[in-house]
């Protein structure tokens, strides 16, 4: 049974262009918390967690090495695709 009369209320909403380079520029700048990330963005954790794994695509290094990196323009586009 649920509780229609709840005082938690959810309030779910999509990032901006801005918030993605926020997490761009934080990630960057070697900031690797997700916390920390969510906190200066303004979300939870799991948004920011979800947002970079979705963003990120491959890249090779000078070594040839595959990385990871998150690009918030690359992002943005994926978000206007699915949207």
């Amino acid at each position: 049974m649920t509780n229609s009369n709840s005082s938690i209320s959810k309030h779910y909403h999509q990032l901006t262009s801005v918030q993605r380079g926020q997490i761009q520029a934080m990630l960057d700048s070697g900031i690797t918390s997700r916390t920390v990330i969510a906190q200066e963005v303004g979300c939870h954790k799991s948004t920011i967690s979800r947002e970079i794994k979705r963003g990120s695509v491959l890249q090779r290094d000078s070594s040839y090495l595959l990385y990871e990196h998150y690009y918030a323009d690359t992002a943005q586009i994926y978000y206007e695709k699915r949207h």
